[in-house]
């Protein structure tokens, strides 16, 4: 009897020692994968990775605590407050940021062991020890989730908070302690704040528990602890409910701003989920094209756990096992979300994601029972059964391989690679990097590239703007120009370039100029250039004779009520077809406590439509709004696209602040919700017509009438004036036409602005020719004098402009062109 109490003592120890070294093993297994597949897959850095590092740097520097994310359209701040707890400890490195989600990534497959340990619990654990090896060693080998975790973006530490839940629901569901479900609980409103696709993951949770409720009647008896996870889940995830509550738009903003749609807005959205689930499986098992694991084309699943799925589809559909049961529904009901929004044929990377787990789970299983099939076979020797994992290793292995020798060779050699992976962006900051000690001068659209701004932050963490005091005229200085300034971001939008726009890089410092043309003047000397790693010539680096000094601009007064004021602009000249540079100067009063959108529009008040306009997140989110400093004066240069078939007349330039989170405008303190900058012109072609009659009739000592064509038609009276302004209009005069009979009665007459009301006097410049065609009609039969002349609206009159003919004043303020008989 002691010999027997020994061995199951032994037996406890070892398999407590299992249960801690194992999961352990397996993390490290997965993060020297992920580490080795960062460390040898093709360099670069992801744009949205970037963008969340900026945040971050936000958080840690300016005390800036995100909550809705602005580029991924939703309240997913956990990752950012991971990075603010790294970055502090080890600075705002490349390799920090991608760290984040490696290990996160990596945490997945001792997650995902620790899962099937409990979610399997009921068929032994022998069993479920060997589901969560296979699953563990497919996540760890997995070249898509490595490749995924390495770009440093959020979705990748979902997969481990989803198994963490699963760990603890099925815990308490074994166990009955609240303690468990209460984890669980706080694990399913965690995962609210990570990504968006995690949205689906309570309500797949809740079908899936359903589903193993049917299965198992006893699970019942734990409803109590299934009340718990979900109160508790939804007491972490109420802030992010109460935002969407109270400012909607949040909730839909990110599939406003995708460039997706529901699958049921599509013309035949059957035939399309269809197709979607082809390419589903095919996915599965055959071949996959994401952006994530570019050039690979492999299937998410080896072969071996391909076998291993389809034996634990099958195994659940005959036997109806609760855990299976519930590993099979989350698999399914965590397809739902790329299935249901469309972007194209393929399915989506970061869609699939957080189905990853629970396709891992279910080939995990049937990979169990294949071993323990295995075993059975009385032919086999007994250690046959480890054949699964070793196949499973071993097929993982023969991946990475593939990946290492194949795949990568192939991404370096692809066209763009140099934009794609952003690898100027890392070359120019290198280059930096080493050349600290004197100041360097880059185009502002490359520091507003969210890759190049995050690798700068190490070396320059102050950012502020202004001109005066930071280089003498005259001083030496180093200019960074890339070899091609407008190509696509790593969101495929090409930057705004301006070649008198600069960011200057000194003593720490970003400092954003206003434009500056002629700022620079290069001196004769070789040119050194900067070479990305894939062997392309980034930018050159060359010496320049600083000569910029401070700009002049329009000055404006306009106070918005976040405390932002406009306080002057400069803008080039409104030219159909050509793009339309705006530079506003804005001054925040105080510290702005909510991030804003800028927008400028091209209004056209004659037709009441906006014929051009620019929504933009300042700065493209590198230096947001919040953190700019009170009292400074902050340049932000926008470009209007102008079309080519744009109409003559009148255009005001307008400008407002939008809430981002609310999406509402912000009012000024005079009411209204925009600013009116200025109104601009397109200009009339030159018109070569001469006048049949001449004239040098002066109206108000601001128009002329140099002349005048008439000419009778079938029921009245066309006049082309030929106007002239001698100085700039102020208003907006209206012209009159009177057709005066014998006995002084106006017969027939006519009131408008020039060129049917529009081009208006106001916008005329001085010498500015404009003819001007009038048609009078229904004029009788008759003799008639015609009058002329111009006069301006008041609130509740108007007033005419009095006449000058050669330097004599007329008494009347009307001119007579002449006699006509109407036949």
């Amino acid at each position: 009897m002691q010999d027997r109490r020994k061995l199951y003592s032994q037996r406890f120890k070892m398999s407590k020692h299992i249960s801690t070294l194992l999961p352990a093993a397996l993390f490290l297994v997965s993060l020297t994968c992920y580490s080795l597949h960062w460390l040898t897959a093709p360099p670069g850095i992801n744009g949205d990775a970037s963008r969340l590092g900026l945040y971050a740097f936000d958080f840690v520097h300016d005390k800036l605590v995100p909550f809705y994310i602005y580029h991924q359209f939703g309240p997913h701040p956990l990752i950012i407050y991971i990075q603010a707890l790294v970055f502090s400890a080890l600075g705002f490195t490349h390799a920090a940021l991608r760290g984040i989600t490696i290990v996160g990534g990596a945490l997945a497959a001792p997650a995902i062991y620790v899962a099937a340990l409990w979610l399997f619990h009921q068929q032994g654990t022998a069993f479920a020890r060997r589901a969560g090896a296979v699953a563990a060693l497919g996540i760890a080998l997995s070249t898509f989730f490595a490749s995924f975790s390495r770009y440093g973006v959020e979705g990748a530490l979902l997969p481990a908070v989803e198994l963490l839940a699963i760990a603890f629901l099925w815990r308490g569901l074994r166990r009955g302690a609240w303690a468990d479900f209460a984890v669980a609980g706080f694990a399913v409103g965690l995962s609210q704040y990570i990504y968006i696709a995690a949205r689906f993951f309570p309500v797949a949770l809740a079908v899936a528990c359903a589903g193993a409720v049917l299965a198992n009647r006893q699970l019942l008896a734990r409803w109590k602890g299934l009340v718990i996870a979900a109160a508790v889940a939804a007491a972490v995830a109420l802030p992010q409910w109460l935002l969407f509550i109270t400012h909607p738009y949040t909730f839909f903003a990110r599939t406003q701003q995708s460039t997706g749609r529901f699958v049921f807005e599509l013309p035949d959205p059957f035939a399309v989920i269809a197709g979607k689930l082809v390419n589903q499986l095919l996915m599965l098992a055959w071949r996959w094209d994401n952006g994530y694991n570019p050039l690979s084309y492999r299937s998410l699943l080896t072969p071996v756990l391909v076998v291993a799925l389809v034996t634990g589809v099958v195994y659940t559909i005959r036997k109806r096992q609760d855990m299976h049961v519930f590993a099979f529904l989350m698999m399914l009901a965590m397809f739902l979300p790329d299935l249901l929004a469309y972007e194209g044929a393929n399915p989506s990377a970061t869609r699939l994601v957080p189905a990853l787990p629970f396709i891992f789970m279910m080939a995990g299983s049937g990979g169990a029972i294949l071993w323990e099939r295995t075993e059975r076979i009385r032919t086999f020797p007994k250690w046959a059964g480890y054949l699964v994992p070793l196949l499973v290793l071993s097929f993982g292995l023969v991946r990475q391989w593939d990946y290492a020798t194949r795949v990568k060779s192939q991404v370096l050699d692809s066209s763009g690679l140099e934009w794609k992976n952003s690898l100027v962006e890392v070359a120019v900051a290198e280059y930096i990097g080493t050349h600290l000690d004197a100041p360097v001068l880059i185009p502002a659209s490359e520091y507003q590239r969210a890759p190049l701004a995050f690798l700068l932050a190490e070396h320059f963490r102050h950012r502020t703007s202004g001109l005066e005091g930071l280089v003498e005229k005259g001083e030496i200085i180093t200019v960074v120009q890339p070899t091609d300034p407008v190509r696509p971001t790593t969101e495929w939008i090409p930057a705004v370039y301006r070649q008198d726009e600069w960011v200057l890089l000194k003593d720490g410092a970003v400092h954003f100029l206003p434009p500056l043309p002629g700022g620079v003047e290069p001196l004769t000397g070789e040119e050194e250039a900067i070479v990305a790693s894939n062997g392309v010539v980034a930018a050159t680096a060359f010496t320049a004779r600083w000569k910029g000094a401070a700009p002049s601009f329009i000055p404006l007064q306009a106070n918005f009520a976040n405390n932002l004021d406009l306080v002057g602009y400069e803008s080039s000249n409104l030219e159909p077809g050509s793009p339309l540079d705006i530079t506003l100067y804005w001054h925040p009063a105080r510290k702005v406590e909510r991030d804003v959108e800028i927008f400028v529009e091209l209004y056209d008040p004659i037709r009441d439509a906006v014929v051009a306009n620019a929504h933009r997140w300042p700065l493209n989110g590198v230096y947001r709004v919040r953190a700019w400093q009170p009292g400074k004066r902050m340049p932000l240069s926008l470009r209007l696209s102008v079309a080519y078939d744009l109409a003559p007349g009148p255009y005001q330039l307008r400008t407002g602040v939008v809430d981002l989170t609310g999406r509402n405008r912000i009012p000024l303190s005079t009411g209204g919700d925009f600013m009116v900058v200025e109104t601009l012109k397109i200009p009339l072609p030159e018109d070569h017509r001469e006048p049949e009659i001449s004239a040098d009739v002066n109206f108000g000592d601001v128009i002329t009438l140099d002349g005048y064509t008439l000419k009778s038609i079938s029921d009245g009276l066309t006049i082309t004036l030929f106007w002239r302004a001698t100085a700039l209009p102020r208003f907006d005069f209206t012209t009159f036409v009177h057709i005066i009979d014998s006995d002084d009665q106006i017969v027939a007459q006519l009131d408008a602005q020039p060129r049917n009301g529009q081009y208006p006097t106001s916008i005329w410049s001085p010498n500015e020719a404009v003819a001007d065609e009038l048609t009078v009609t229904d004029i009788p039969s008759g003799a008639y004098r015609i009058y002329i002349g111009l006069y301006r609206h008041h609130e509740d009159s108007w007033e005419r402009l009095p006449i000058v003919s050669n330097g004599a004043e007329f008494k009347t303020d009307r001119l007579w062109l002449e006699t006509i008989t109407i036949p």
